[in-house]
């Protein structure tokens, strides 16, 4: 069993929020297959798939 540690880390692309212009939280989510974005500032939310460099 890998721990979370010793799990090969994903670079994460950032998102600037539509409206306020500040750079969104994000986190993997759907079994890792997509990135889900969330403003801090208004709360609006984005989802996009994770894609594959290869």
């Amino acid at each position: 069993m890998v721990s979370t540690s010793d799990a090969p880390r994903i670079e994460l692309p950032d998102r600037l929020c539509t409206w306020c212009k500040v750079i969104m939280t994000k986190r993997l989510v759907g079994g890792k297959q997509f990135i889900h974005y969330t403003c801090p500032k208004c709360i609006f939310q984005h989802t996009r798939r994770l894609t594959s460099k290869s």
